[in-house]
């Protein structure tokens, strides 16, 4: 493997994102960005929501890589498990304001 595509393997990024490699992180941020926005914005419909969420869930996965664990998933598994647990938690608490808002 040349030094070009292990700097572009996702699992290898995240190794050395774990290890506290931030270049690796901002590299699996620019390749994962594009997937993970298209995912929420489906979701939310709403581009600045979307925008907020992708910022939580970046925050959410650099504070926590250190736990991540490979288990057979890759990581854009990983990626979009922490984003839709973020929209579920998103749509759950907008749904609790509005009934506090009718009550």
């Amino acid at each position: 493997m040349d030094e070009n595509s292990s700097k572009n393997n996702p699992e290898k990024l995240m190794e050395r994102a774990k290890n506290g490699d931030a270049e690796a992180f901002s590299r699996l941020y620019e390749i994962y960005f594009a997937p993970v926005f298209h995912y929420i914005y489906l979701r939310v419909k709403d581009k600045e929501t979307a925008e907020d969420l992708m910022q939580d869930i970046f925050l959410k996965i650099f504070r926590s890589i250190r736990n991540y664990q490979k288990e057979g998933i890759s990581p854009l598994a990983y990626f979009f498990t922490v984003a839709r647990n973020r929209v579920i938690d998103y749509w759950r608490k907008k749904k609790e304001i509005r009934q506090n808002k009718s009550l």
